[in-house]
This record gives structure tokens, sequence and C-alpha cells, in this order.
């Protein structure tokens, strides 16, 4: 039995694969806000879906009813889709994977994703997530990740991308990359920072950071002036948020100490690596006070900012042709 659903079968020279599902995996929403963004620049063409009906419990992953003309309203099901992107001035062409993670069946999803890869010849996969850590919206966000060959692991070295130390539970990416490996794919990750204390979604800064590094890792020359611009004001009008109390004021003044103290010893092994890796940890620092209060400022700070057009927000652009 196939469970990938193909609307075409696009002919594509030697494909990578960007990947990125919602949930676990993707604090903040901001690596599945990268693939969008990704979409929405290129607006490729949607070819083929896994069919969710065997993956997803709905009962926790629910489908969701939107209004299409203002009358009628429509059912729209968690999906993994796959887009496909050629650009002629480019050596090969780009599959997007945007998806959720799915709730069962992981070692079936999986053999459906690696028979696409081989279906389409796929030569090498990027896998995309964000974590929540204990780190200060101010600073430069920390990324992280790992690859599954030497050669991919040396491209990581040299953006200063450092290796995953992390052992413990995983997510759909991790389970992904360790079936690339065993298929001999070349595979490698990109996990980026956000600040715990913003879990409003989307971290704008945190999804910009993601796209320079996909950006130089697989030399697009994309154009990102737009979105940096966009992580500037978002950086700067938390900050304004942040600076009307007090007590978080102080709070991130302390994660600022700690960034600052972590980058004027590098020789030594960062004591909170587990944080920077780990989706699941629980930042150390200890709770931010009022943070119910920012939280919601930040929240009401995105809504207005989407309904003014400040922010482009991805999740209302056309998802490719179909």
């Amino acid at each position: 039995m196939s469970y990938i659903r193909y609307h075409s079968h696009p002919i594509l020279r030697d494909p990578v694969v960007i990947v990125a599902f919602g949930g676990w995996n993707d604090a903040a929403d901001a690596a599945t806000t990268a693939i969008k963004f990704l979409v929405d620049r290129w607006k490729p063409t949607k070819f083929a879906e896994i069919d969710a009906e065997d993956f997803f419990d709905f009962t926790e992953t629910r489908p969701t009813v939107k209004f299409t003309d203002g009358l009628q309203r429509t059912v729209i099901w968690p999906s993994n889709q796959f887009f496909a992107h050629t650009e002629p001035d480019q050596t090969r062409d780009v599959i997007l994977l945007l998806g959720v993670e799915p709730q069962l069946k992981w070692k079936t999803f999986s053999e459906a994703f690696l028979d696409l890869c081989q279906q389409m010849m796929v030569s090498e996969v990027v896998f995309l997530g964000a974590l929540l850590a204990d780190v200060p919206h101010t600073a430069v966000v920390p990324l992280s990740g790992n690859a599954t060959t030497p050669e991919t692991v040396e491209r990581l070295r040299e953006m200063n991308i450092r290796q995953s130390r992390y052992e413990g539970p995983t997510g759909i990416v991790g389970v992904l990359q360790d079936v690339c490996r065993r298929a001999d794919i070349p595979a490698a990750s990109v996990w980026a920072a956000a600040p715990h204390y913003l879990a409003a979604s989307p971290n704008i800064k945190v999804t910009s950071a993601i796209l320079a590094a996909v950006n130089t890792f697989l030399s697009f020359g994309l154009d990102l002036h737009e979105i940096q611009a966009d992580a500037t004001r978002f950086e700067q009008q938390i900050s304004m948020l942040v600076a009307r109390d007090p007590e978080a004021s102080a709070y991130v003044r302390r994660l600022e100490e700690q960034a600052n103290d972590a980058d004027d010893d590098t020789d030594e092994e960062d004591e909170d690596e587990d944080s920077l890796t780990n989706p699941d940890i629980v930042p150390g620092t200890g709770p931010l006070p009022s943070a119910d209060t920012l939280i919601r400022g930040v929240e009401e700070l995105l809504r207005k900012q989407r309904e003014n057009g400040t922010f482009r927000n991805f999740d209302d652009d056309d998802e490719g042709d179909a």
C-alpha cells in the first residue's frame, strides 16, 4: 500500500529536500514558518502528500474549519505536503516538505518519506527545527545541528553551527534523519533556540536565523533583507514590552549576562548545552516574573502586526499550485 498521493511527477535535477514539521520540533512555529517563507517566495508546485488518515489521532491533532467564500466552511485536515521548485540558475532543484509531526506509525511514515526520496532521486535532505531554551531575545539566535556524513558535518562547522551532542527522546526529525543515514542519503539538521519566555508564534527573529543558515548551507543566494528587517523590528518591539516590567527586564538582563559569560570562555564546555539541544528541557534559570502578562502582550502585538500588515502572515498565503 502506498501512503504517498501524487498529484504530478515532476522531473527534478539532483533535488535537495528541506523539511519542517509543526509540533514538538517547532518551537514558536519558527521552522515551519521558514518553509512557508520559501513557499511564499518561490510559489512552488504541490506535487505529493502523505495520506493523513493512518498517522494522526484526530482527537489530539484536530482538523480545523475555515470559511472559503465567506459563507461555506471547509475542513482542513493535518497534512504533510511536498512542493517542487525549479531554479534555472541553480545546479539542482528543491523539494519542500511542510508537515505536522504524526502521532502514529512512525516507522510506516518514515518508509513513505524514504520511498518518495528514492523515487525522486533525492541527493540530500535538510531538516529544520526550533526549540525553547533559556536564551535572551536580544542575543544572536544560537544554532546547533548534526549531519550524517563527514562532508556535511564539515559544512556545518564552517558555518559555526555547533555539533549537537544531545542524547534522549527525539521527534520525527530525528527519526527521519536516521532513516536517511541508513539509506545512505546525506542529511543534516539545523536547530535554532528560541527564548522560552516568548512562546507566542511566530518568532520571526528565529525564523530569519534559520533561513539565513539554510541560504548559506545550500548556496541559494536568497535576498533575505525584508525578513531580516522584520526580525529587527520584532526584537525592538519585544524589548519595549519587556521594558515595561522591571522584573521581566531584570530576568532578561540575567540571561544576557549568562550568554556573555559563555561567549567569554568558548574553550570550556557549555554547562547548559542540553537546554540548547533538547526541546523537552525545562530552562534552569527559574520562572520568568510576570511571564503570563508578557506573553499576552507579545501575542497581542503579533495579532496587531498581522492585521496591520507589518509582519507577513505566511499562513494566509497560497501554498503553491495544487
